[in-house]
């Protein structure tokens, strides 16, 4: 008997590395929003401060606030980028895929 040829072995081809400049330019309209909006929210607060007679402190409460809110949200955003950076750089990874 003849034994058939083995099937010709399938080499997976490696995946292509996710290229960096859509997530820098992203990085960086995000960053001109982000700060236009922290602008946009401090004046319309400050704006009704003023409107409501409030004093100083009140100024520098609703700026020490509204700081708070948005270190917050760029922390939380820089620990999902972190761990989004797999996708970019997995032989950084400590995951065996």
């Amino acid at each position: 008997m003849t034994q058939a040829d083995p099937p010709p072995e399938r080499k997976a081809k490696p995946k292509a590395r996710l290229s960096l400049w859509p997530s820098i330019v992203l990085a960086i309209i995000l960053a001109f929003g982000l700060v236009g909006l922290f602008g946009l929210i401090v004046f319309l607060f400050a704006r009704g401060a003023q409107q409501m007679g409030l004093s100083t402190p009140a100024y520098v409460a609703i700026l020490v606030a509204v700081s708070g809110i948005f270190a917050w949200a760029l922390k939380r955003l820089t620990d999902i980028a972190a761990g989004m950076s797999r996708l970019w750089f997995p032989e950084d990874s400590d995951e065996e895929n």
